[in-house]
């Protein structure tokens, strides 16, 4: 997996997920975690990982050169879209895009989906390219230091991932003061934010969505050149039948952020492909 679970308690965890999908293959599993993505598609690439947990963006990347098999993709446990969001604080003077021109602005990694390609793709979308709107941009590594590099005013603007819903007709705009574009309709219906990756450091209405991206495929589960094609229906099997049974219910949403993995296919990931372009 790439940078997420580092600290003591993510090695606990990672132990837990290889014991549970060591007993699923009756063989020996370990999880490691990388200490950035480009080091994980680097281990898959060079086939010194058997299984690899990818974001969209690190996937398509390297999926072709690589020759990675999709296995799984992870199925999110809140709302029912994953975007890209394009935040401003609450109290902050800027109301709409175009009071954006001049400021500093916030990403994860150039390889984020939410936090990088589909919120740029999106201010493209609405008019504005990114490199002539913002007089800085810079890159905070993760989505917890691009909410505290706004919070501490380090930045004007930035960008994390949220998880959306369609709003019910008769409920009013929510507080979070989201705007709505064309791509965001569902059944004529607009969405609402569930839950934004700010909250825990500002709560849920210290900031402000300024802009909403589409919906973004889920994270993958992947197998390199290492894992012999012989077993790859087997591993396949025993991912999607990893939430199933078990004394540690809770095991897949702690380490994935969803409860159960789900059939998925490459062509699913087009959207992630234009993005990058």
């Amino acid at each position: 997996m790439g940078p997420v679970h580092l600290d003591a308690e993510g090695a606990e965890v990672r132990a837990r997920l290889g014991a549970r999908l060591g007993a699923a293959l009756a063989t020996s599993v370990e999880v490691v975690a990388t200490r950035s993505y480009a080091e994980l598609a680097a281990r898959m690439s060079a086939g010194s990982a058997h299984l690899g947990w990818m974001p969209p963006a690190v996937f398509v990347r390297t999926e072709a050169s690589a020759g990675l098999r999709l296995l799984a993709a992870i199925e999110r446990s809140l709302g029912d879209g994953y975007r890209g969001v394009l935040f401003v604080p609450r109290d902050s003077p800027v109301r709409t895009l175009t009071d954006l021109s001049g400021a500093r602005m916030a990403w994860v990694d150039r390889d984020s989906s939410a936090g990088y390609l589909f919120v740029r793709h999106a201010l493209r979308a609405a008019g504005f390219e990114p490199s002539e709107l913002f007089a800085d941009e810079r890159f905070e590594g993760s989505h917890a230091a691009v909410v505290r590099a706004v919070l501490r005013g380090d930045a004007d603007a930035g960008a994390t991932h949220a998880q959306t819903r369609p709003r019910p007709a008769t409920a009013p705009a929510g507080p979070q003061g989201t705007m709505i574009i064309p791509e965001l309709q569902v059944q004529g219906r607009p969405d609402e934010i569930v839950l934004a990756a700010w909250a825990p450091y500002a709560g849920a209405d210290g900031m402000r969505a300024l802009l909403v991206s589409a919906p973004i495929p889920s994270d993958v589960i992947c197998a390199s050149r290492a894992l012999e094609p012989s077993l790859l229906e087997r591993t396949r099997d025993a991912l999607l039948g990893l939430h199933e049974g078990g004394d540690d219910p809770d095991l897949l949403d702690e380490v994935f952020g969803g409860a159960r993995l789900l059939p998925a296919s490459t062509l699913d990931y087009d959207p992630v492909r234009e993005a990058v372009r």
